[in-house]
């Protein structure tokens, strides 16, 4: 039975690890029936996800890339158009995540964490965009932003405002691609069971960990898969009268005791 989003061509960023929201995201689109080229700056792990991928009965294409590099993006979007036809969907996804003070906060993190948060996404969503132009079909365009795009957390502060930078980009981009029906919006994960949280302080001791759970109104982590279905929803037919929006999935986290 064809899914809401056979015949479409999806790229997702940051989705080579099997725990990560990326992977979860590419799952969700496959399982509407989309064929999906999953990208990791790490290669390892790219072929099973693809045979993954396949299993479901689409196809699926793996390609290694750095997303802060101009030039990487660009290949990586060629590339998937040269296999598959066309690019359909953007799940700008990968990220980079850093805990340190305000004070402690090294030139190196700060520079890798705003390279691939604000530079590797403008430049991802810059060069789908303009395949989707190209193409004369429209498009979407979803962004894994955070619950951070609207909380406060300490220790993470330039995380922080790379996600809160979404609200004005993601805006200004639905603005200027809504002429060619290009939809753009973001969602905000809350604490998600994933690879990317792994070394938060908070998760290295038993304690912490209930912690975080007991902070969500839900009282339990999100999963990977939750996220995709979000990012699926914005992908699939019943989002396409919906554009600039951000979407909390989170647990109620950001109606807690930490909301602004």
């Amino acid at each position: 039975m064809a899914g809401r989003l056979t015949g479409k061509v999806a790229l997702v960023t940051g989705a080579g690890d099997p725990r990560s929201i990326g992977w979860g995201i590419a799952v969700a689109l496959a399982d509407e029936g989309a064929d999906v080229i999953v990208n990791d700056i790490n290669p390892a792990g790219l072929d099973t996800r693809v045979a993954d991928l396949q299993a479901k009965g689409v196809r699926g294409l793996g390609i290694q890339g750095n997303i802060a590099d101009v030039n990487a993006v660009e290949a990586m979007v060629a590339q998937g158009v040269a296999a598959f036809g066309r690019l359909d969907v953007l799940a700008a996804n990968a990220g980079v995540i850093r805990w340190e003070h305000f004070l402690d906060i090294t030139p190196q993190n700060a520079r890798l964490v705003l390279d691939v948060n604000l530079k590797g996404t403008i430049t991802c969503c810059r060069a789908a965009a303009r395949q989707m132009i190209a193409q004369g079909e429209g498009g979407r365009i979803i962004i894994t932003s955070s619950v951070q795009a609207s909380m406060h957390f300490p220790v993470t502060p330039v995380y922080g405002a790379t996600k809160h930078a979404m609200f004005p980009f993601v805006g200004t981009l639905a603005l200027e691609l809504a002429p060619h029906n290009i939809t753009v919006n973001h969602i905000g994960p809350g604490w998600v069971r994933s690879a990317l949280n792994d070394k938060a302080p908070d998760q290295q001791t038993a304690e912490g960990i209930e912690g975080n759970r007991q902070a969500v109104p839900l009282k339990r982590d999100g999963l990977p898969e939750e996220m995709g279905r979000a990012v699926a929803y914005y992908a699939g037919p019943d989002g396409a009268y919906v554009t600039g929006t951000y979407l909390r999935v989170d647990g109620g986290l950001g109606i807690g005791k930490y909301s602004i």
